[in-house]
């Protein structure tokens, strides 16, 4: 459900936050009955993640892999994935959610329905995150693979690193809110290949499908709560929220190589390192960069 956005008046944005608040119960796909992940049949022989969303996909030495251990490393693509997920869930999203639904912004007339519509979407983003969770947990049992411990995603790392050169709290606010809003805008992308790939195991292609339903209405909500705030701030603020949202889609692009390093390691995919160091400065930010450009615009920050 991407609504259109555009040029809102307050009465505008609240009727068609209203109108998504309304359908929450009904829409909020994690928030309805599902099939158990126990009940879902795991197959063996599919592969758990798209392999066209590995970013050394095209190197020679991973063509020449054998299935067996292109099946093992895209099992561990599969957990990095869920692995970010839950780290922008939980560190990105849900800060920029409890930032509105505790102090609204003051010069809004809309300070209500603004906490409501961030508490439905803080409630999705703790179930997504248990989904992102249970998922991983299916996939390490049903492969029987060594845990992946990793915490640096690039993304959470340059968050905290904006947040620390932050010097007032209107700065923190708005870096928190922009990359969040971004974020909410940028999965919806990337969730849309493995949402539609059902040629990988039953259970990871559900999950994606699920979520991906939730954060295409989180997008919506995410740009009608941006186009509300954008109306309260002065030149300077916007400038400031134009250019994180600007700058966080290179940093979701990031194909996050200390991750797959670490996992591919763990897979024991021989010479991974130079495979990495020379895909290193490859990145996917082409398939991102129309869809903020889009945000800006139709927020009002174009």
């Amino acid at each position: 459900m991407n609504m259109e956005v555009g040029p809102q008046s307050h009465d505008g944005v609240r009727n068609m936050l209203e109108k998504l608040s309304s359908l929450w119960d009904v829409r909020a796909a994690v928030n309805n009955d599902a099939t158990p992940y126990s009940e879902l049949l795991f197959e063996n022989g599919r592969l758990d993640f798209s392999e066209s969303l590995v970013p050394f996909r095209s190197h020679p030495n991973w063509q020449a892999a054998s299935a067996e251990m292109k099946s093992r490393c895209l099992s561990y693509g599969w957990i990095i994935y869920n692995l970010k997920t839950i780290y922008i869930e939980c560190d990105i999203v849900t800060p920029a959610c409890e930032d509105i639904i505790k102090r609204p912004p003051v010069e809004s007339s809309n300070r209500d329905i603004l906490q409501r519509v961030m508490s439905e979407a803080l409630l999705d983003e703790a179930l997504h995150t248990k989904m992102s969770v249970t998922a991983c947990n299916y996939i390490y049992l049903n492969r029987k693979l060594p845990y992946l411990d990793f915490t640096d995603f690039n993304l959470i790392r340059w968050r905290d690193q904006i947040l620390a050169t932050c010097t007032a709290e209107w700065q923190r606010r708005l870096t928190r809110f922009g990359i969040a809003c971004a974020s909410e805008t940028l999965i919806t992308d990337y969730l849309k290949t493995l949402s539609e790939d059902d040629s990988i195991q039953q259970v990871c292609h559900e999950v994606t499908r699920t979520h991906a339903v939730d954060e295409w209405s989180h997008s919506s909500v995410f740009s009608f709560v941006a186009c509300d705030i954008v109306h309260t701030l002065s030149v300077r603020e916007r400038a400031y929220l134009q250019a994180v949202i600007a700058k966080t889609v290179e940093m979701f692009a990031d194909n996050e190589m200390g991750a797959w390093a670490q996992a591919l390691s763990l897979a024991g995919f021989q010479g991974h390192e130079a495979v990495l160091m020379e895909c290193s400065r490859s990145s996917e930010v082409e398939v991102y960069t129309e869809s903020v450009f889009s945000l800006l615009a139709r927020i009002g920050l174009e």
